[in-house]
């Protein structure tokens, strides 16, 4: 992935992670929301880089990798397209919130239907994939809390997981050699 498409995809994920938190608060007082917030910002400050786990080396790496990369393609022009076409409504004043939720909920269930249709071979390959599944599974579970706040530790942890499927996608990828 390339350096851009990944800052991207981190800035999507984190913009979704605050936009789903920002979607779920009830109405309070300005100064509980001021809390709220400040707790938000500080849970993401907590974000930890997992550590790479490492798989043994299989034929089949190459493959699981283009499946992966090739679902992240598609997935990022799918939100890409969504997102353009939430803020186009937003300029011209129809965007409604539930529509814009009802778009969230979509994405998050496109994310799911496509990793649950990957065909991996690899162990590596099924690890990135349950990563991946388990975040938007989980966002998916925070869309559906009508009017309540989603607890920001559990979103964090569900961000780093996130960021991790991508950091080992990403160091898969580059430990390959040009024959792989």
């Amino acid at each position: 992935m390339s350096k851009i498409k990944k800052t991207l995809a981190i800035t999507f994920t984190l913009t979704a992670a605050l936009m789903l938190s920002a979607c779920n608060k009830e109405q309070e007082p300005s100064r509980s929301n001021d809390r709220t917030s400040d707790s938000v910002k500080d849970a993401i400050g907590q974000l930890n880089p997992v550590p790479i786990k490492q798989f043994p080396d299989t034929a089949n790496d190459a493959a699981d990798i283009a499946i992966l990369e090739d679902y992240d393609q598609r997935f990022t022009d799918m939100t890409d397209s969504m997102e353009i076409e939430v803020a186009e409504m937003r300029e011209k004043g129809t965007l409604t919130p539930e529509f814009e939720q009802q778009r969230q909920k979509d994405n998050v269930k496109s994310a799911l239907i496509m990793l649950k249709e990957l065909d991996l071979k690899t162990e590596q390959g099924r690890y990135i994939q349950g990563l991946l599944y388990s975040y938007w599974e989980h966002q998916a579970k925070v869309l559906d809390q009508p009017n309540t706040q989603a607890d920001s530790a559990q979103q964090v942890d569900q961000l780093n997981q996130y960021l991790h499927a991508q950091s080992q996608l990403h160091h898969w990828k580059n430990k390959q050699t040009p024959e792989d």
